[in-house]
């Protein structure tokens, strides 16, 4: 006996994966009002260049998974709950099957959010608003100042990626339907 080939219905889930990628690096790009704040997620462009998703043929299918090769992209997507306080949005996207991602310290590593600040795009200003000069000291204070809000307060839930999910669904399931049919008329042969 041959063996079923589901080339149409893989190329159905390589669009569908294309078309979300698409819109979650758009996702990321908007202004949108996270939390009672607008807020643009992806400020250096790293976080969208980072996506991509895998497709895989095996024994039980095709299965299609999306993925990030920098570390925090889940803790965007989800929220991560303060020491202190927890945005609503973190306990709207709360995973079922694991347990939340919460900050026990009373700030961030050293040095993780300076790299941030010390980008082009971001701007130091003073406690009047005014805009400030990038020197080490400024950047310091500033990197242990936004740390130390985020342990508190925690990340709010962005859900980038599954907002894209939903929005490329209804042409996903027309696009697998016309790859299984014309995959099952190739290969299907009456005798």
């Amino acid at each position: 006996m041959a063996e079923f080939s589901f080339d149409n219905t893989a190329k159905a889930f390589d669009l569908y994966g294309r078309e979300v990628i698409k819109r979650a690096r758009r996702n990321l790009k908007i202004k949108r009002k996270v939390d009672g704040k607008y807020r643009i997620t992806d400020n250096t462009g790293k976080l969208g260049k980072s996506l991509a998703y895998k497709i895989t043929r095996g024994g039980k299918g095709i299965q299609l998974k999306f993925i990030s090769s920098l570390d925090y992209a889940n803790f965007i997507e989800k929220g991560v709950k303060g020491k202190d306080s927890t945005y609503p949005s973190v306990k709207k996207y709360r995973p079922k099957d694991k347990k939340q991602a919460k900050f026990t310290k009373k700030n961030l590593a050293k040095g993780v959010v300076e790299k941030w600040i010390r980008s082009p795009k971001i701007k130091l200003r003073d406690k009047d608003g005014k805009f400030i000069k990038k020197s080490d000291a400024n950047i310091k204070n500033a990197s242990y100042m936004i740390g130390k809000s985020i342990a508190e307060k925690g990340i709010g839930a962005r859900s980038y990626m599954k907002d894209a999910i939903e929005e490329s669904k209804k042409r996903f399931i027309l696009d697998l339907k016309r790859g299984i049919l014309k995959d099952l008329t190739t290969n299907l042969t009456i005798e």
